[in-house]
């Protein structure tokens, strides 16, 4: 026992150490001082354009690697508009959505290997209600969760932490990135089009752009959907 805690506090040790170098990269570094500003990630999204050009027919798998990389550590802003820019409101969706789904799968398995020992004890001591309801409504946490844009990160390593079967988190993350991701891509891709060819602001008053608003409006009204729909019928 005191070998199994002794594990679980040096798994801590080193998760923090990760963190830690992850917030000075991104807090103390020129390039991750490129994060925090509109001109800043203008120059993440032309690298990142000029690194996934350069690599030919594997650009996409490429951008998918990098996006889910640099999702377990970094805002997650610049690659998806980047995979707006470089690849369109329709191929860009699906590139970042596999990115997304890669870094959150990552990010959850990183959590769960380790901070699951030393939460468990703390959540089963202090928080049993959240631990029990995040095993029995795992996929219903998360989905909410995702589709109200809950902090991508936070989120991916928190998981790990608790008792949720990640064929639930799993589910529930594709399904409840699915609105967020095809509006915000959708919507880049539309007005990067857009803008090439603008000459009255009636131009902007587009299907393209006015769908992706109504889209992030309905949004909000999917959870409720979805939980009367599993829920069990009366009688």
């Amino acid at each position: 026992m005191l070998r199994k805690r002794s594990g679980d506090i040096v798994k801590l040790v080193a998760f923090l150490l990760f963190a830690g170098a992850a917030a000075y990269l991104l807090f103390l570094t020129p390039t991750g001082a490129l994060f925090h500003t509109h001109a800043g990630r203008k120059v993440l999204v032309e690298r990142l354009d000029h690194l996934v050009q350069g690599a030919g027919p594997l650009g996409p798998v490429l951008f998918i690697l990098m996006y889910a990389i640099g999702s377990l550590a970094a805002p997650v802003t610049p690659f998806t508009v980047a995979g707006a820019v470089i690849f369109g409101k329709f191929y860009g969706m699906f590139y970042n959505l596999a990115g997304d789904i890669l870094g959150a799968s990552i990010a959850f398995f990183l959590g769960r290997y380790f901070l699951h020992g030393v939460a468990r004890n703390f959540l089963e001591t202090k928080l049993p209600w959240l631990d029990r309801k995040a095993a029995e409504e795992g996929f219903s946490v998360i989905f909410y969760l995702r589709i109200f844009w809950f902090p991508f990160i936070v989120l991916n390593y928190a998981a790990g932490a608790t008792r949720i079967r990640f064929r639930e988190y799993l589910l529930g993350t594709t399904l409840g990135l699915l609105p967020p991701v095809f509006i915000v891509t959708y919507f880049i891709g539309a007005m990067k089009e857009l803008l090439a060819a603008y000459r009255r602001p009636t131009d902007l008053l587009t299907l393209d752009t006015l769908a992706p608003v109504a889209l992030l409006i309905l949004s909000f009204f999917i959870p409720a959907l979805v939980k009367r729909l599993r829920k069990p019928p009366l009688g």
